[in-house]
C-alpha cells in the first residue's frame, strides 16, 4: 500500500487556494507545497480565482467563504461544474454555510485551520 503523501508528491496535484487574507494565504500555500502539492494562488478575490481556474483546472481547492465584501459562491459553482472537489476553511458555522447550495456537502475544516487536518483533507480529495 502506498503512502498518500508520497503519492501527492509523485503526481504533483494542483490545489487552488482562495483566501483574501494574504498572510493566511501564504501560510496555506507553504503548508500545501511542503506536502508536495502545486499551489495555484492564493487568490484573494472571486475574479482572481476564476481567472486561475480558466487557465488551469485544479485537482482540488481550499476555499475561504468570505472574501472581503464578496463570498466565494461563484468559485464554488464553477468548481462544481468542473467536478473539482474542495474543502472550506471558514469560521462560519454550519447554519450559515447551509444557506449556500453551492457549498452543500463540502467539508469545513474551520478557521483557524489545523494544518495537519488541512493536508489530510486535501489528500483525501486527491486520492
Amino acid at each position: 500500500m502506498s503512502d498518500p503523501a508520497e503519492d501527492a508528491i509523485e503526481r504533483r496535484r494542483s490545489i487552488l487556494v482562495v483566501e483574501d487574507e494574504l498572510f493566511i494565504g501564504l501560510e496555506l500555500k507553504a503548508c500545501l507545497e511542503d506536502a508536495g502539492f502545486l499551489v495555484l494562488g492564493p487568490a484573494g478575490s472571486v475574479r482572481d480565482a476564476l481567472r486561475l481556474i480558466s487557465t488551469q483546472r485544479p485537482d482540488a481547492a481550499l476555499l475561504d467563504v468570505n472574501l472581503g465584501r464578496e463570498n466565494v459562491i461563484p468559485v464554488a459553482e464553477r468548481l462544481n461544474l468542473l467536478d473539482v472537489p474542495y474543502v472550506i476553511a471558514s469560521a462560519a458555522d454550519a447554519a450559515e454555510l447551509a444557506r449556500y447550495g453551492a457549498l452543500a456537502g463540502a467539508r469545513n475544516i474551520g478557521k483557524p485551520s489545523d494544518l495537519k487536518v488541512l493536508v489530510n483533507s486535501i489528500l483525501a480529495l486527491t486520492a
